[in-house]
Parts: C-alpha cells; structure tokens; sequence
C-alpha cells in the first residue's frame, strides 16, 4: 500500500495513506493540511491511474516539485520527494513496480491527447542584477514558477553553502509576478519579505546579497532579437 510521509525541514510530522487519490493545500477541506502562505488553498491532488499514483499541480500560485523540479503531472516512483511550499512529501511505494517509461509513452500515443499549452503571456518579466554575485546579467522569467536558492533547479544560483536551498519563488499570477519568500532573509525595496507580494516594474530584491531589479519586456521584441 502506498503512503506519503509530511516532513518539515527532515522531521516527519504525519503519514497519509493513498488509497484512491487525495488532495494537499492550504485550506481545511484537503486531506493534507499544509497551513503555510506560500501553499495555495487547493495546491495539488494525487490519483490513482491504473497502476500508477499520479501527483497534478493544481495551477498553484508557487508550483510543485518532485526531486527539486517542477511539474505539472508527475507519476509518483518510490522515494520521490514532492515540495509544497516549505513542506517534503515523501512517496513511499515498495510494492508494486511503475510501469517501464516506453510503455507509458505507448499508452499516451494510443490515447490520442494532445498536450493543452497554455496562454502565452505578452509580457516577460526579467531579473537583472544590479549588484552581487550571478551567472548572468539577466533572467527571463518564462516558466510558471522561478526559483532563486543554492538549489540546481533555481533559475538564479546562489553561492555558498550557508545559502538556503531555495530564498524566493517567483511564481506568475494572470499577467503579474507574484514573490514568496521561502527562506532566508529576503528584502523587496529594503522592506523585509515575510510572505507573498506583487512585483510592479522597477521593484529591487535582496537575496542573500545580490540585487535584483523586477523588469518588464516585451515578448515579441524578445523572440525577434532572438
């Protein structure tokens, strides 16, 4: 039988059977109670598909990953870490084995689906260091939620082993950008972040020591100087 295991911060707080499927979020009416700001009140859902626990991301305000990555739709493998929010869910299935990757490929191709893609903003927002310590001068923000962290799935990488996993999740909100501190200290226009806040052109942010401005571009000017 499977089972998720809550965990904050590697100390275990619940388990959670998954019978037919379940949902995580916010609010009291999911199975999962995570009462965080930065989980949204209906943030994801597993359910049984045949033989595979399936993990959807309910078009939260700050995404979910599995293993450091964010997804969309996931099929759940023994040991897969799911983060929401500051929170693990570890998905523990010693049972029976998933199916081999060909034959799910197999069964989506004779299903016949094709992938819905989703609107395509006409603005893009970007980071652009001002100061500090980066990879690049600037960062499109073109996925659904942008991480800043020492984390190897952050868009913008923190130096340093004191810094946290992952400072900022920068998730996209209709045609805006909305920030969520996930840890450390962050600062937007020397105010201190402690939860969830709207991007507007020009705002700075202070992560661990390097400035970042909030800018928008132009999409269709960005694709033809591509």
């Amino acid at each position: 039988m499977s089972k998720l295991t809550l965990q904050y911060e590697g100390t275990a707080l619940k388990e959670f059977t998954v019978d037919s499927g379940l949902t995580i979020g916010r609010l009291p009416d999911n199975v999962v109670v995570i009462d965080n700001p930065a989980v949204s009140g209906h943030h994801a859902r597993i359910v049984r598909e045949g033989e595979q626990v399936v993990l959807e991301d309910l078009k939260s305000t700050n995404g979910t990953f599995v293993n450091g990555r964010a997804v969309a739709r996931h099929a759940l493998r023994h040991g897969d870490e799911v983060l929401v929010g500051k929170h693990a869910l570890v998905f523990d299935r010693s049972a029976a084995a998933q199916p081999a990757p060909r034959a799910l490929e197999t069964a989506r191709a004779e299903s016949g689906r094709t992938p819905v893609r989703a609107r395509t903003p006409r603005r893009l927002g970007v980071l652009r260091v001002v100061s500090g310590r980066a990879d690049r001068h600037e960062y499109d923000l073109d996925a659904h939620t942008s991480l800043i962290g020492r984390s190897g799935s952050a868009l913008v990488r923190l130096r340093g082993w004191l810094k946290p996993s992952v400072a900022v999740a920068i998730a996209r909100s209709g045609d805006g950008y909305v920030a969520t501190r996930m840890g450390g200290r962050v600062h937007v226009n020397d105010e201190l972040l402690t939860g969830r806040r709207q991007l507007q052109e020009g705002d700075l942010l202070e992560v661990s020591g390097l400035m970042l401005e909030f800018a928008w571009k132009d999409r269709t000017s960005a694709e033809t100087a591509a």
